[in-house]
């Protein structure tokens, strides 16, 4: 029998080479293709400049917002930012810290280049705006706290993806969740990243079987900005959100760069490529093609346990999306996305013996997304949309023997209306939208089907008195497996002056788990996995499981402020989730099982953080941050605990240098990660046991810009104190025995770690 899995398993390792081999050709291939043509199109380019005495100065990430839509452009380097020419005035509400927030009209023309002026909120003897503006931003508009981290803050560090664009962030945390796949996970407010809603242009086009990987699937050289909410969010995106929101957008096909062109390599041969043309088809069409491979074909084995540091394999990645701006105020965008991600890791000697150990993973997915909106001529305020995806995703595991396949199809399609209350600045939108999932699971062999579908709608008030804006939010929505469903959310903003703003909010988040696919980092053990039914039967209300429910309410502080001539910013919050429901992955009551099981009523989580922004000087600009989370899980053989693996103490400090006109640009950035509860290996040997904490520590991660123009080179270094987590595995040289475990990952697998690479914008 280990000959046969032997020789299977080098077949299979052969033809995942030759595919990467192809993956790289394809993207070359296309690369040369659809970068030698291009038609021009009428892109129409604004700039923002800041007024401070008689100077005047383009402002880098200044924020745009078209009155009446939810969706922001950040101002470049240069000031400038992009829209396709619409054939009426619209209004544009634009901010800047340091500058009065100011809405202007904006009357599109032909080949113009609109200007628009800010003015400084304090008179300067002297000033140099140049790239000085935070590259992370708090939206000074939206009534619900949102940190936007614009391209600016992602070109300070690799950011190969979305699950590595956190690095200078406090709010969101990134940890491996085991030793062998490599998988990342995020967290926020205290909990696991299946409780934040992860959207790309306010699409749910990462979540399901696929949400534990969907952050890699995001290259970083595509996004174009990071929309960070914490609480509950709007009504408007469904009822599933319960911590918080990570928006992504992606580059648009109406920018005025025709297309970017990036490479990465780090010192394990991990190597990337990206690229991105724009095409200007026409007056009313234009599309852009995104295209990412990336590959790594090279073992490591630091800690000397015998497997893998890294997985092996590679992704190929592309999507094309086309834009239409029509002549009466009709828009439209459609895209493609494809992925393939194939990984092999474990034991460095795959033999098939008793001491060999392979895990393998091939995930597909296939996207389509569709947008239409109309704004109806001289009212900006008013318009009508017409959005919805469709999504196929093919996932299969292999686990040693164990394996798991997942397959999942999934559709949504939402129509939304807005528009003011007569004259007054009152505003409301409403929709219906319908979300439909089909899922087909086989846990080695046993099957777990469900189809679930809800429909609804929403009603969504946003008023505005004085200084105050209340964002009052229902949605009522039927679903197929649990019935009526009713979700109130509010949000609350006070501006006491023009620096200092107080936001409220809470409001309630249901969601479905899918028990599985979120917690496949506890298949790298020899842990039976425990669900309340049996593995023989098909579920078809979720593993016998009901849906978890949560309200989460909090609050945020925001303090602008001037030292002599030096901007800075204090921003204090404070979140608190509750659970009515919650199912409980319990690692602690048997060493030998995960067992899933429903709680109620007894499991919470508070977080509170504290973020301070300075700027330094003219040439350097100080970020700190700190948090304290108190997270609690009810088991049944312990009561309530710490949550696992949950640091109750996070800090952050990020040092930024730039030079004239931004030539030089150097980041230091280092994050202390406080001690951490692991799940009881009491019931193990003496030999197999952990302490019952992790240690703490710091991560240093620094990096190195050279900007020549429209072309940048960098050089960098991941975790350069070399903190190395040494005990990864648990009887690693017996992978077949009960006491394997890989999932007691509490720091970096990987130790000190280089990489260089290059950008360039044409």
């Amino acid at each position: 029998m280990y000959d046969l899995h032997k020789v299977r398993y080098r077949m299979r390792c052969t033809l995942r080479k030759e595919q990467s081999k192809l993956d790289a050709k394809i993207l070359l291939i296309s690369c040369f293709i659809f970068f030698v043509t291009g038609l021009n199109a009428q892109v129409i380019t604004g700039k923002v400049n800041g007024k401070q005495n008689t100077e005047i100065n383009p402002i880098p990430g200044a924020i745009v917002q078209i009155l009446g839509s939810s969706s922001n452009l950040i101002t470049d380097a240069q000031g400038q930012f992009s829209l396709t020419a619409l054939p009426y005035p619209i209004q544009l509400i634009i901010s800047a810290t340091g500058f009065k927030t100011d809405t202007f009209q904006f009357d599109f023309e032909a080949n113009e280049v609109a200007e628009f002026i800010l003015v400084s909120t304090t008179t300067l003897k002297e000033v140099e705006v140049g790239a000085k503006n935070q590259s992370t931003l708090i939206s000074s508009i939206n009534p619900i706290k949102t940190e936007i981290i614009t391209e600016t803050e992602l070109y300070k560090a690799a950011c190969c993806n979305l699950s590595e664009s956190f690095q200078n962030n406090a709010t969101v945390d990134i940890s491996t969740t085991n030793a062998v796949t490599g998988s990342k996970e995020i967290q926020m407010l205290g909990l696991a990243g299946i409780y934040t809603q992860l959207t790309i242009e306010n699409l749910p086009m990462m979540r399901g079987l696929g949400v534990g990987q969907a952050l890699g699937f995001v290259p970083g050289s595509w996004v174009e900005s990071i929309q960070v909410s914490k609480g509950t969010g709007s009504v408007a995106n469904g009822y599933e959100s319960i911590t918080g929101q990570i928006n992504t957008e992606l580059k648009k096909p109406d920018c005025k760069s025709e297309g970017l062109l990036n490479g990465y390599i780090n010192n394990m041969q991990r190597m990337e490529a990206n690229a991105i043309k724009v095409f200007r088809i026409n007056e009313r069409w234009s599309s852009n093609l995104l295209l990412h491979a990336s590959s790594m074909d090279f073992v490591t084995d630091q800690n000397k346990d015998g497997f893998m540091d890294s997985p092996d394999g590679g992704q190929f990645n592309a999507m094309h999306r086309w834009l239409y701006t029509g002549k009466k105020g009709l828009s439209a965008q459609i895209a493609l996305r494809f992925v393939h991600d194939e990984r092999h890791a474990g034991t460095i000697e795959h033999d098939g013996s008793e001491h060999s150990y392979h895990y393998y993973h091939k995930i597909q997915q296939g996207d389509v997304l569709f947008k239409m909106g109309y704004i109806f001529p001289g009212k900006p305020d008013k318009s009508i949309g017409l959005l919805g995806t469709v999504r196929r995703y093919v996932q299969s595991n292999q686990f040693g023997f164990r394996w798991y396949d997942g397959r999942q199809w999934s559709s949504n399609a939402n129509i939304f209306y807005q528009n003011k209350l007569g004259e007054t600045p009152h505003k409301f939108r409403m929709g219906l939208n319908v979300l439909s999932d089909q899922y087909e699971e086989y846990y080695t062999g046993s099957p777990f089907m469900r189809n679930e579908t809800a429909a609804g709608g929403f009603f969504e008030f946003t008023g505005v008195k004085g200084r105050s804006t209340v964002v009052a939010g229902i949605r009522g929505d039927y679903n197929t497996l649990w019935g009526a469903i009713v979700t109130p959310r509010l949000h609350y903003k006070f501006q006491w002056n023009e620096n200092f703003s107080i936001r409220l909010s809470g409001g309630r988040g249901q969601r479905t788990a899918n028990v599985i696919a979120e917690n496949l980092s506890y298949m790298v053990s020899q842990r039976q996995m425990v669900l309340p039914g049996n593995f023989t039967g098909e579920f078809s209300k979720a593993y016998d499981l009901k849906p978890e429910i949560a309200w989460n309410g909090g609050t945020s502080l925001v303090q602008k402020f001037k030292i002599g001539s030096r901007e800075g910013t204090l921003a204090l919050d404070a979140y608190y989730t509750w659970f009515e429901r919650q199912v409980m992955v319990d690692l602690d009551s048997d060493v030998r099982k995960v067992s899933f099981y429903m709680v109620e009523g007894k499991t919470s989580a508070a977080s509170i953080q504290l973020d301070y922004y300075q700027e330094i000087s003219a040439r350097f600009d100080l970020k700190l941050a700190y948090r304290y989370t108190d997270a609690r899980v009810f088991y049944t053989s312990t009561g309530n605990i710490e949550r696992p693996f949950t640091p109750a103490h996070r800090a952050l400090a990020n040092l930024s240098f730039h030079s004239r006109r931004d030539k030089w640009l150097i980041d230091l950035t280092a994050n202390y990660i406080g001690s951490k509860r692991l799940p009881s290996t009491l019931g193990n040997e003496e030999a197999y046991r952990l302490p019952d904490r992790s240690p703490a520590y710091t991560l240093l991660n620094g990096q190195i810009t050279r900007n020549l123009g429209k072309f940048a080179i960098y050089i960098g270094g991941e975790n350069l104190l070399n903190v190395i987590q040494q005990r990864q595995i648990l009887s690693p040289e017996h992978p077949q025995s009960p006491f394997f475990d890989a999932s007691f990952i509490w720091g970096p697998t990987y130790g000190a770690m280089g990489y260089a690479g290059f950008r360039w914008n044409f």
